[in-house]
């Protein structure tokens, strides 16, 4: 049955609106319709008002993004002219930025699957197809050509998305006088360092493990002592990743990678230094214990000599800093046995430590190539590809993180929606005092605030005190906000607490909450890898690269007695010891919300743009649409706030004449040739008898079901006009015929 617009009363066949907020009847089954139809004709962009709803095709669309299309959405075009798409968004921020100088951000968001990554592609090459001149073309090239490189490092196959990005990625893409790119910045945010020491069944670690076995020839393996991935507890529990090395895809994906390297510039010994990072990596993670109280190395010697040799590390005094702790009190010093879990949680700290800096330090050397050169006019359009909201069986201090960042780009985005109502509402001259929207701020106060200290806070203090656990952390945590609306306390005595989110209840299993916030690495560990004679592991953890030399002339070759370094190790915690101490590392979680904070502050500096991306199914399956998972992915994203919010409002809005047009035989005051305006619209609607409507300047401000009301009061006199039409049709056509034939008989 066709719908009928919202403005003007035209009949719109299921699955031809372009945008739904012209629909008359807008609400939750008619928006997961609309998307579910349009889908299945491949039509994968839709509005709902200024946002776009992109529902990932899991196929390539053929001529979609093709150079026609291309010319197509560029100049500033009209929006209503055109079907909605990526490059409309992207020309309407170019047009935008141009137009008002004032700075634009596209906020991607979806959950895992949805496409963020190949949407936040598209934006980005159509700004710069958009902006191109001869004067950045190579930049302009590079920020395209180095994404490769951080999916290699940055992205994994999950069980939601082949290619899940598991960082944020805030990028600043910068313009000159003449609105040409002069450069590109990128903030990452909470790389999901515990991918690199565990995967859950069925998903693999990072990218770049797999390509390095697949890509490097064999004398390049030979020297950073690889050997079989199969050998490799970090990477060996998946065999499909482990078939796909042997595949010419991912030597393909190599081939990429490694020009990604040439092209930022990295020299022949950084690639080294840096592969050989990922090698011990993997061998760090071959190493094994065993033992109760003191801990011992069980797997074979030649493991840890080879994560040495290739992290620059003496094997005696990396064994030393895996097995025991230097504890210096009051200038005394003494060595504690640490017991075996103790050891594989300092063995896998190190791993992650080392991947998480090579990680942040890979983008420190893209932003050097694409960074801003000389001066601009300092205008910017920006976007953000962040991790959706998660909900696992099993949710821990990363998916609090995750979804305390989902909370408040929801804010904002409420916040944004909202003001547009009321912008309309200021401009026509309506009172709007009457529409709200669901405000989460109560939720953002009690896991941000300082004072009184909210969940972060609370986090933080017990980190910092000496004999508290996870378990008193969540006692605390009940005591602070037992009666508050968006925690739940759990009727077990488990270290577990639930959110009341915007987009649902989540259970966060507090199991390693504290030491996963403090992040720490054990000082031995650091004070080695401050003396490694790996020029990078140096300077990814502030070593000395004297240290190093005096190190290495003391103790002669690499892998000597643990003996003959002992006090090179002493001398070189107590230096960490103090580096630290003078840096006043922030926690996991401190870090996290200092960086949403600056998030924040550049979102609300600049004028925003939506883009909700939809994942259609699970099955990652083309044609397949699952109501309810889509249903779910609309409230996770706001889209049913949306429609909320315009239900609550005034979500039907023609133009005087449109309204006029449509509802004209409710009323013969007015009529063709007559001038359309607001005492005639006031006449028809009292002379309905409609309840709580208003009269703007130019439009006609009506409830989301008056359309209905008024249809029916039109029906019988529309209905009763075309009886009368037919009647006088017939008595007309009957004087004709006697007419004639009474000119016949004459």
């Amino acid at each position: 049955m066709a719908r009928r617009a919202a403005l003007g009363g035209h009949a719109v066949a299921p699955g031809q609106c372009d945008n739904l907020t012209a629909l008359a009847d807008l609400n939750e089954d008619t928006l997961l319709k609309e998307l579910e139809i349009r889908y299945n004709r491949d039509v994968i962009y839709t509005y709902v008002g200024e946002i776009l709803v992109a529902v990932n095709p899991y196929f390539r669309i053929p001529e979609l993004y093709d150079q026609s299309q291309k010319l197509k959405y560029r100049g500033g075009i009209d929006r209503e002219s055109l079907p909605p798409h990526i490059f409309a968004v992207a020309d309407a921020a170019v047009s935008a930025l141009q137009s008002t100088g004032k700075n634009q951000v596209c906020v991607i968001s979806g959950e895992s699957g949805a496409g963020k990554t190949e949407s936040a592609k598209l934006f980005l090459q159509h700004i710069i197809d958009l902006s191109a001149g001869s004067e950045t073309e190579g930049i302009a090239d590079k920020i395209i050509a180095v994404n490769p490189l951080l999916e290699a490092f940055g992205n994994a196959s999950t069980l939601m998305n082949d290619n899940s990005s598991r960082f944020g990625k805030y990028l600043d893409l910068q313009f000159t006088e003449n609105f040409t790119v002069r450069g590109a910045l990128i903030t990452e945010y909470l790389l999901e360092k515990s991918r690199v020491t565990y995967q859950a069944d069925g998903e693999q670690n990072f990218h770049i493990f797999y390509y390095i076995f697949a890509g490097l020839d064999a004398s390049a393996k030979a020297q950073y002592e690889l050997g079989s991935a199969e050998d490799h507890g970090y990477i060996n529990g998946n065999a499909e990743a482990l078939a796909f090395i042997g595949t010419k895809e991912c030597r393909d994906m190599w081939q990429e990678v490694s020009a990604c390297f040439d092209l930022v510039g990295f020299s022949q010994g950084e690639k080294d230094n840096l592969f050989a990072i990922l090698s011990g990596v993997l061998w760090l993670g071959d190493v094994l214990f065993d033992g109760e109280d003191h801990a011992s190395i069980v797997s074979p010697s030649s493991i840890l000599e080879a994560a040495c040799n290739q992290l620059g590390l003496e094997v005696g005094v990396m064994e030393a800093a895996l097995v025991e702790q230097i504890l210096i009190t009051g200038g005394e010093e003494t060595t504690k046995a640490l017991r075996t879990d103790q050891a594989v949680d300092v063995r896998d700290a190190t791993a992650k430590a080392l991947y998480g800096r090579a990680f942040t330090w890979i983008i420190k050397r893209v932003n050097s190539l694409t960074g801003p050169k000389g001066r601009g006019t300092g205008q910017i359009i920006s976007f953000l590809d962040i991790f959706g909201f998660e909900h696992f069986d099993d949710n821990s201090l990363e998916q609090l993180c995750i979804n305390l960042a989902n909370e408040q780009l929801q804010s904002f985005f409420n916040s944004h929606i909202f003001q547009m109502e009321l912008d309309e509402y200021k401009k026509e001259g309506i009172d709007g005092s009457q529409v709200s929207f669901t405000d989460n701020q109560a939720t953002l106060d009690m896991l941000l605030s300082r004072r009184p200290p909210g969940i972060l806070a609370i986090m933080d203090e017990q980190a910092i005190m000496p004999r508290s656990t996870d378990q008193t952390m969540v006692e605390k945590f009940h005591e602070t906000f037992g009666s508050h609306s968006s925690y739940i306390k759990p009727r077990s005595n488990d270290a577990i607490f639930t959110i009341r989110h915007y987009a649902g209840d989540v259970c966060y299993n507090a199991d390693g909450f504290l030491e996963k916030n403090r992040d720490t690495l054990a000082m031995d560990v650091l004070g080695a890898l401050r003396m490694s004679e790996n020029s990078l592991v140096r300077e990814l953890f502030d070593g000395d690269a004297d240290d190093a030399k005096a190190a290495k002339g003391k103790r002669g070759k690499r892998g000597g007695g643990r003996g003959l370094s002992r006090n090179n190790m002493r001398m070189s915690v107590k230096k960490a010891r103090a580096a630290e101490a003078k840096k006043q590392r922030k926690s996991v979680g401190a870090t996290f919300k200092e960086s949403l904070e600056k998030l924040m502050t550049s979102l609300n500096s600049s004028a925003p743009h939506f883009i909700r991306c939809i994942k259609p199914n699970q099955s990652k399956q083309k044609h397949m649409y699952a109501d309810q998972l889509v249903k779910n992915q609309l409230r996770y994203t706001g889209m049913l706030e949306t429609t909320r919010i315009r239900k609550e409002g005034y979500a039907v809005r023609p133009t005087f004449e449109d309204f006029l047009h449509r509802y004209m035989p409710l009323t013969f005051a007015w009529g063709i040739g007559q001038s359309a305006n607001a005492g005639a619209c006031r006449m028809l609607l009292e002379k309905a008898k409609l309840k709580d409507w208003q009269i703007g300047k130019t439009k006609v401000f009506l409830r989301y079901y008056h359309p209905d009301e008024l249809n029916d009061l039109v029906k019988p006199i529309a209905g009763a006009a075309a009886v009368l039409q037919k009647v006088t049709r017939g008595f007309l056509g009957r004087r004709e015929v006697q007419k004639l034939m009474a000119e016949k008989q004459r």
